[in-house]
């Protein structure tokens, strides 16, 4: 976070939006998907998603700090 805090959010997925904002997703038993928090871009200084790798390392990948993205 710009405060030099840091957060970890668990959600289904989450994107970065064309103003720079972080929104995040969750999904119900229907297979809809839902944004339950959204952060202003300008409070986000890095953002990274938990990948698995094809040997099956968990490893934390960043995120582009421009542009849109969506990392599930």
């Amino acid at each position: 976070m710009s405060d030099e805090s840091e957060m970890i959010l668990t959600a289904g997925r989450a994107t970065r939006t064309d103003t720079g904002d972080i929104g995040f997703e969750r999904v119900d038993a229907r297979g809809s998907w839902s944004r339950f928090c959204t952060i202003a871009g300008g409070h986000i200084k890095a953002a990274y998603a938990r990948k698995t790798d094809e040997d099956g390392a968990e490893r934390w990948e960043p995120q582009p700090s421009t542009g849109r993205w969506w990392a599930y």
